[in-house]
């Protein structure tokens, strides 16, 4: 009794994914969240410093404009901050976020521009109609900084920060002045670092959201798992009962005897189907051959001497076809008395699976799959059985029998 294998062919190699493109689903899917959530918030920021720019600075800068020192400054650096809006509302590819040289570029820049712009203002003028930059910088901050509240809040406090330093060397302001200024600044910086914390918390919901929207998937997942396992479950029971228990029964009431060679051979059939079943719930590199060598070892348990060949690489085929393919060598395979030789050949499109024994009376059913071919050859001595799946382009079921 022994088996022997054959395998030719180069097996087939997947190829494995680049790590760094593989992405957890559920990561995938707070990135989705996140990325529709910044997007909307970005142009809504957008079109806040766009209105504050436009519509409020760029105002107190010309009809303030014959009153500075030097007005190219002024506008120049009215253009610096421009430039920096206008570079900033290019579209970025989805799944790309700002790069950090750019933010850091244009927080630069947008600093540079309020202290070259506040530059040329006596100290009465400081938070004033003529101090326009003081308006706007810190939504610059709110806007390249989006979602990260310590960092916005630091910009803020170093744009304060340096307006108090010029101040300073300006000259020191009358004590009235200096609280109107106080109120200015309260009033304008409120309103950004408010703008700040909601984008904090819009982000936060954000990845709430995506929290949430991954547990429905995972219980969506389960549900469905759950449904097509109990569905698989239920197909089994019914194949059970249709072929293994009526045997079982037959032989528990004695309608059915062991002594008859019909019996023995269709309790060997029904065993390697089963065994066939407890298979398919394995992990195998090539179901197939895995399958098959259920009834090899059904065979073998006779005293039957196997060959198993197996030609071309391992092809995916679903399961009713695989089932559709063995059940014809199964019943062959399972009614030989001493020796049989096991084929199983891959490639041009086909999937054939064959076996030669030496019992040409056996029965082979017909093929449960019409994709399948059957092709029988009887002699004397010898039964050649071959199922036959067109993959590339299903025929019709075809037997043939010559003896």
């Amino acid at each position: 009794m022994s088996e022997r294998a054959e395998v030719s062919g180069t097996p087939s190699v997947a190829e494995a994914p680049d790590p760094s493109e593989a992405l957890d689903p559920s990561e995938a899917l707070d990135e989705r969240i996140a990325d529709d959530l910044r997007g909307g918030l970005r142009v809504g920021g957008f079109v806040i410093l766009a209105a504050v720019h436009f519509g409020l600075a760029l105002p107190a800068l010309l009809t303030q404009l014959d009153r500075y020192r030097h007005p190219w400054m002024q506008l120049a650096a009215f253009g610096l901050l421009t430039l920096i809006m206008v570079v900033d509302a290019l579209p970025v590819r989805p799944g790309r976020r700002r790069s950090p040289r750019w933010v850091a570029a244009g927080l630069a820049g947008s600093l540079l521009a309020a202290a070259v712009a506040t530059s040329q203002l006596p100290s009465a003028h400081f938070l004033a109609t003529p101090h326009w930059t003081f308006l706007e910088i810190g939504w610059f901050g709110v806007l390249l900084l989006f979602g990260r509240l310590g960092a916005t809040l630091l910009f803020i406090a170093c744009h304060v920060v340096l307006t108090l330093g010029q101040l300073l060397l300006s000259g020191l302001p009358t004590r009235q002045a200096a609280a109107g200024m106080a109120v200015s600044a309260l009033a304008i910086c409120a309103f950004q670092v408010a703008a700040a914390v909601m984008a904090r918390l819009l982000r936060d919901c954000a990845a709430t959201a995506g929290a949430t929207a991954r547990e429905q998937e995972r219980v969506h997942t389960e549900a469905a798992i759950s449904a097509r396992i109990h569905a698989d479950q239920r197909a089994r029971y019914e194949d059970l009962h249709h072929s293994v228990l009526p045997l079982l029964a037959g032989l528990a009431d004695g309608s059915l005897d062991l002594a008859d060679a019909r019996v023995r051979r269709r309790c060997a059939f029904e065993t390697a189907r089963l065994r066939r079943l407890f298979a398919e719930r394995d992990h195998a590199a090539d179901p197939l051959v895995h399958e098959l060598r259920a009834a090899i070892g059904v065979a073998e348990r006779k005293g039957v001497e196997v060959r198993l060949a197996v030609r071309g690489a391992a092809a995916e085929v679903p399961r009713h076809l695989r089932r559709a393919l063995t059940e014809p060598v199964f019943a062959a395979l399972t009614t030989a008395e001493h020796s049989a030789r096991a084929t199983v050949v891959r490639g041009g499109g086909l999937v054939r699976v064959s076996v030669v024994t030496d019992v040409p009376g056996a029965d082979i059913p017909e093929p449960t799959d019409p994709g399948v071919q059957l092709r029988t050859v009887r002699s004397e001595e010898r039964l050649w059985v071959e199922a036959a799946y067109v993959v590339r382009a299903q025929s019709p079921p075809r037997r043939t029998q010559a003896s």
